[in-house]
């Protein structure tokens, strides 16, 4: 069965149907035609998933498909697109149903601009990892399943729609892991906000070193 990157062929095939019924229409037109098929906003948009689909994880893991507003996934920066397939590599492993926001922020921790971002907050990564994996081994146990790959949850999805969004809006041209790490706080009920506010860092603490470049407590990067 064909699925997204079969678009091509697919392009081809519906192109090949109208002409049979005496409705031409251009290469192009047939591209946008499944695109739209696809629910994606364009060409463009769907090209650069199957770019990311051939390219392939490091570890194995299925390349995460996550809602990117339009801006393609190739305007992630390359440390979080390793981190997303981490993520899901992460839950994967333990055979879980779902990637969680506490897979993702697992991930993060060894993602450069996230890690920088915790770093400058005041954040010590070695409790925060090992908090993170306590409750991933212990409290997910019921996510156990031997269905299929792992698949990011709604609010993870939430959390990557919110970093896009909030780059966009900034005028920034690369979704980091730092944006990233900045979204999770909006989920508030969640273990992983819980754990980085436990260690008595906010989002306003992200922004500002995303932003400032500030350092929790006084002074800055570039000091």
């Amino acid at each position: 069965m064909r699925d997204f990157r079969d678009a091509k062929a697919m392009a081809r095939t519906v192109r090949a149907a109208l002409a049979a019924k005496g409705h031409k229409i251009t290469i192009s037109e047939s591209l946008e035609l499944i695109a739209q098929a696809f629910g994606v906003a364009d060409w463009n948009t769907l090209s650069a998933t199957i770019r990311g689909e051939a390219s392939g994880p490091r570890n194995g893991a299925p390349p995460p498909q996550f809602p990117t507003a339009g801006i393609g996934f190739e305007a992630f920066s390359a440390a979080l697109k390793s981190a997303l397939h981490r993520a899901l590599a992460y839950a994967n492993r333990r055979k879980h149903q779902y990637a969680t926001l506490e897979h993702l922020l697992l991930a993060l921790i060894d993602d450069v601009d996230a890690s920088a971002a915790m770093t400058a907050c005041k954040v010590d990564l070695g409790t925060l990892k090992g908090n993170l994996t306590t409750y991933i081994d212990n409290d997910l146990k019921t996510l156990v399943t031997d269905d299929g790959e792992s698949r990011p949850t709604a609010a993870f999805q939430r959390v990557i729609q919110r970093a896009v969004i909030d780059v966009q809006s900034s005028g920034r041209e690369k979704v980091t892991g730092a944006n990233v790490l900045a979204a999770i706080f909006a989920e508030r009920e969640s273990h992983a906000s819980y754990f980085m506010q436990e260690q008595d860092m906010t989002r306003y603490d992200a922004i500002n070193f995303i932003i400032h470049g500030t350092v929790k407590g006084g002074g800055d990067t570039a000091a």
